[in-house]
């Protein structure tokens, strides 16, 4: 069962912040990943920040309100199971105990044991200091939308009048340099053409096959997206292309973009470090697979009627013209 961790947050909270112990609390339910050990999932499915976060945060390297943004990504995902636990209802503490911020250290270093530290965690839930409740009584699933046989519920934001007869859908690498120059020279006049027209609306789903990089890259453009800015770090993107695995695509790269655009930079570089919309990629990715996607870019125009026809490569706009005005034609 997945569980979201709620806390007495009226023990903790002091001038509407977080406390300090709250944040040690916060921690102490993150790693109860450690608990993943415990029945349900497999320990190569653990994400391998985890550990390494947990003694960074011992050892003061990395801010609490880092490590602990990463419970977000942790529940929306369902990641967080431990066992069931008897909840005392005469001896309830007010107290987080000292320990819990050595014991993550110790847990990274591998001095105690899984199960030792799941203990402790279970002791704070048993006392009340933390509470839990059902994952999916808490959070609302995304909807699934569907353009003929595409899911693009976790595309990018679409451009163009919503209700357009003609879907666009591309799939794309931010490294593929076809794909870059297909919006340098090409994605405007489409635009002009068609979207703005009100003939067709525009969808992008990444693909990132070319390496590390082009998946943090489309880690990076949802990251944008969280502050209302995903076209604007998108074009920008496209007007970096510069190789493969290079350097230009690298968090440090992608960061120094997100200062440019003047966006929120603390937040931008949680989102990165804690893989916000991993699974959003991976997703999409395999949207593209599903659909006989090997390479970037790739295009499926959509009718009405689900009708469906692919471009493949880096067309000129005419060439999308054409394939709907033969889809409007049938």
């Amino acid at each position: 069962m997945g569980i979201v961790f709620k806390l007495k947050t009226q023990k903790f909270v002091i001038k509407n912040k977080l406390s300090f112990s709250l944040r040690i609390t916060l921690l102490a339910s993150i790693l109860i990943l450690s608990g993943i050990f415990a029945q349900s999932v497999s320990a190569q499915e653990i994400p391998p920040w985890v550990k390494n976060s947990a003694g960074w945060w011992s050892e003061d390297k990395i801010k609490e309100d880092d490590f602990v943004k990463g419970i977000e990504f942790l529940i929306q995902n369902e990641i967080l199971k431990i066992p069931q636990t008897q909840i005392s209802e005469t001896d309830k503490s007010n107290n987080i105990p000292s320990w819990v911020k050595n014991s993550a250290g110790w847990w990274a270093k591998d001095q105690i044991s899984n199960s030792d530290f799941v203990n402790s965690i279970q002791y704070l839930i048993s006392q009340q200091i933390i509470t839990v409740t059902n994952f999916n009584q808490e959070i609302k699933k995304l909807e699934i939308q569907k353009i003929g046989t595409f899911d693009i519920s976790k595309a990018g934001p679409v451009e163009g009048n919503q209700d357009a007869l003609f879907s666009i859908i591309m799939f794309s690498d931010y490294q593929c340099e076809k794909c870059s120059l297909w919006f340098k020279y090409e994605k405007s006049l489409l635009t002009k053409d068609v979207i703005n027209s009100g003939k067709a609306k525009f969808y992008h789903i990444d693909f990132p096959f070319l390496g590390e990089d082009s998946f943090l890259a489309a880690e990076s453009s949802f990251c944008a997206d969280d502050q209302d800015r995903y076209v604007d770090y998108q074009k920008l993107l496209y007007q970096k292309q510069n190789g493969i695995n290079n350097g230009w695509a690298d968090y440090d790269s992608l960061v120094g973009y997100a200062t440019d655009l003047g966006l929120d930079i603390e937040q931008f570089e949680s989102c990165l470090l804690w893989d916000k919309h991993k699974l959003q990629i991976k997703h999409n990715k395999e949207v593209g697979s599903v659909h006989g996607v090997v390479g970037t870019p790739v295009f499926f125009i959509v009718n009405s009627d689900d009708e469906t026809k692919k471009i493949t490569g880096p067309q000129p706009s005419m060439i999308f013209q054409k394939v709907i005005d033969e889809l409007e034609s049938n």
